[in-house]
């Protein structure tokens, strides 16, 4: 029993590893546009939020705050909800459609 045991948590810690490694790999697929229209555009788009390539990014990414619009992405922040409202988004999705809204400014 014991070894059954141990073998189907081994069994188990590869596959998690394994699939962990296989969305790593494919975060560089993903659509940060599609995701933006799905989720963000919505509010970002109709004036409740910063509209993508507004100068209020420029200095926020001045500053260099990236990763702290991705972590107000993923947790929400002050009317903001958590994942644009969409709770099955990944962190990778939320970063990418984050990155998205940004890039006008960035490429400036």
């Amino acid at each position: 029993m014991r070894a059954r045991f141990t073998s189907l948590t081994l069994a188990t810690t590869l596959m998690a590893g394994l699939l962990g490694t296989t969305t790593i790999a494919q975060a560089d697929d993903i659509d940060g546009r599609q995701i933006y229209d799905d989720s963000c555009a919505r509010c970002h788009d109709g004036g409740r939020g910063p509209q993508r390539g507004s100068e209020r990014w420029e200095q926020r990414l001045e500053d260099g705050e990236t990763s702290l619009l991705y972590t107000h992405a993923i947790e929400g922040f002050r009317g903001m909800p958590a994942r644009g409202g969409n709770d099955a988004l990944s962190d990778a999705e939320v970063k990418a459609a984050v990155d998205h809204l940004v890039a006008p400014v960035e490429d400036e």
